[in-house]
């Protein structure tokens, strides 16, 4: 089981037929694409998972900000039809548009001439975002690879850094319950905040307990954080194909069966 997954309709590298054949190599039986504000990868990948026998749930992961933090939310089951998502998700990805258009133009003023067209030719997707300015920065040869351009120019406090528009947590969780779906807290441990995942596991209904990046002390704590609050246990690898600069982390955080089983029942996207 992996259902934290990036395609190309976002930051990923891999398209979603792809991820749902390598998924089938992998014995994957369940699975999740996750894009960042996106949720067209289920319609594009549903009839090959059907025809190789996965059960792809619809996902989504939305970000969001408290407190100065990122918090981010995944989704599962929703209607990917619903209107309300639809309509907040495509006023985010004009946000991210906006936003790009911001950093091309930092970048130029600061020597690195970048327009939103050369990003956007690379944004195979939707959903465009700081990876694909990376990427158009190597193909202008003003880094040599996505980490370069984050760490020195599109990172927080960087020259080119641009703050992104986000919804709270609590309206991210409203917009999956109003489409049917349910709402899990991604990467805790990301979230650098225990007292703040403590009130955000009040809000959800599930929790990330399994992650590439958790320890195993980690896990330990967030599953006590799903005892105590009675949340969903789930799991994923984050995988985003290779891209970021990243390892194709597909398959490689194992989830006990015990919570696989929940998730095998949760067959909301099987037609």
């Amino acid at each position: 089981m992996d259902l934290h997954i990036h395609s190309t309709c976002s930051d990923g590298a891999l398209t979603p037929n792809e991820i749902v054949v390598k998924s089938k190599e992998k014995n994957l039986k369940i699975i999740s694409i996750t894009d960042h504000d996106e949720i067209s990868a289920y319609n594009l990948a549903k009839q090959k998972a059907i025809q190789l026998g996965i059960n792809l749930i619809p996902g989504v992961e939305i970000n969001t900000e408290v407190n100065k933090k990122e918090v981010h939310i995944l989704g599962y089951g929703i209607d990917v039809d619903d209107k309300g998502l639809n309509s907040a998700l495509e006023n985010l990805r004009k946000q991210r548009e906006g936003r790009v258009k911001k950093i091309a133009q930092k970048l130029t003023e600061v020597g690195y001439p970048l327009s939103y067209e050369d990003v956007a030719r690379d944004a195979k997707g939707k959903s465009i975002g700081r990876v694909h300015v990376a990427k158009a920065m190597i193909e202008k040869g003003y880094v040599t690879s996505v980490r370069e351009a984050f760490d020195s120019f599109l990172a927080s406090g960087q020259k080119a850094y641009v703050p992104r528009y986000k919804l709270s947590p609590s309206q991210a969780v409203d917009l999956i319950h109003e489409a049917g779906g349910t709402a899990v807290l991604a990467h805790p441990v990301q979230v650098k905040d225990d007292n703040l995942v403590g009130r955000l596991a009040k809000i959800v209904d599930g929790i990330e307990v399994y992650h590439s990046d958790h320890t195993p002390d980690d896990i330990k704590k967030y599953l006590s954080y799903a005892q105590k609050n009675s949340l969903i246990v789930s799991g994923g690898s984050d995988c985003h194909g290779g891209a970021k600069g990243m390892k194709a982390l597909l398959g490689t955080v194992s989830v006990p069966d015990k919570f696989i089983q929940f998730w095998d029942n949760f067959n909301c996207g099987r037609d």
